[in-house]
């Protein structure tokens, strides 16, 4: 079937762009928790923004007799040269009948832009966790979460965030407080926490899709992520930038349907490992108790006593 492209036919692209790039900051819990301080300098695939991050400072004795400017030790505090680069490529297609019909109704406008954001963030959800756990400077020893242990695991990542410099006084250099990213599986354990209902809720406003703040993190929770692991972040970490590009339609000839198709482009690096803490998850069997033995046990010889037959863990 051929496609002809239409000048009008009563669709405005920068309106769909505009609602999706607006919607797009609703939906993803990385949203808030990433640096977006380089976005305004994106606009395709392939741009790249070059800059510097800042290393720790240290402190040192000072002897006086250490023949002034010459007798110190001088540190290079800029830190590595990182490109963000635009290197991800994403997008929607789809038909409606009657484009003039849905342009002209906002309800529908907002629902098609906000169910496209919403599965572009999905993807981009996914892209900035894999960042997070592939870039990570501290990756911990698997565990299986449980409500009894939850809590002894969230305070010992932000332990682990402190003693990397990451956090100060329970804040970064940006005056914010680390974030904790868990599935809705760890999402359900930690609920079932007796800390979880003493510590959460407090007089804050909380951010999208954030839950709480416990332990010292803002805990948020993201149905996107697929991984196993609890991440635990700060702003410093990872930096991100994301446009809708390009959003357009096209006519079908001999039909009635008009095609609609947008694009997303984005990329992200970690900037500072030391800002990132991963939990790796080991899965409950619930099929088998923790103390039942991999093989059966064979009773011994001759041993028809009754009660060996059942429950024989010993």
């Amino acid at each position: 079937m051929t496609e002809i492209a239409v000048a009008n036919g009563g669709f405005t692209p920068q309106i769909w762009s505009d609602k999706i790039n607006i919607n797009l900051d609703n939906y993803g819990a990385y949203n808030d928790i990433v640096n977006r301080k380089y976005e305004g300098d994106i606009k395709r695939k392939g741009d790249t923004v070059k800059f510097y991050t800042y290393g720790n400072l240290v402190v040192k004795d000072y002897d006086p007799s250490s023949n002034g400017f010459s007798g110190l030790e001088w540190e290079d505090p800029t830190g590595n040269l990182l490109e963000l680069q635009v290197n991800q490529q994403k997008y929607i297609a789809f038909q409606v009948d009657e484009i003039e019909k849905v342009q002209s109704n906002v309800e529908l406008v907002n629902g098609f832009t906000k169910r496209m954001a919403i599965a572009f963030a999905q993807t981009k959800d996914l892209f900035i966790h894999d960042l997070a756990v592939t870039g990570a400077g501290t990756t911990l020893t698997a565990t299986t979460l449980t409500k009894d242990n939850v809590w002894a695991v969230i305070c010992d990542m932000y332990a682990k965030l402190a003693a990397k410099n990451a956090i100060v006084d329970g804040v970064n250099y940006a005056g914010k407080r680390p974030a904790l990213v868990l599935n809705p599986e760890a999402e359900g354990i930690l609920k079932q926490a007796p800390q979880y209902f003493a510590n959460a809720f407090g007089n804050e406003v909380l951010r999208k899709g954030q839950i709480g703040i416990i332990g010292g993190f803002d805990v948020f929770v993201d149905t996107n992520i697929e991984g196993e692991e609890i991440v635990a972040l700060t702003s410093d970490a990872i930096f991100f930038a994301e446009q809708i590009t390009n959003t357009d339609m096209v006519k079908a000839e001999n039909s009635f349907h008009h095609k609609v198709k947008s694009l997303h482009v984005y990329g992200g690096v970690v900037g500072n490992p030391d800002c990132i803490v991963v939990q790796p998850l080991t899965e409950q069997d619930n099929d088998t108790p923790s103390d039942t033995p991999d093989e059966p046990v064979t009773p011994p010889a001759g041993g028809d006593d009754e009660g060996e037959g059942e429950g024989s863990g010993t």
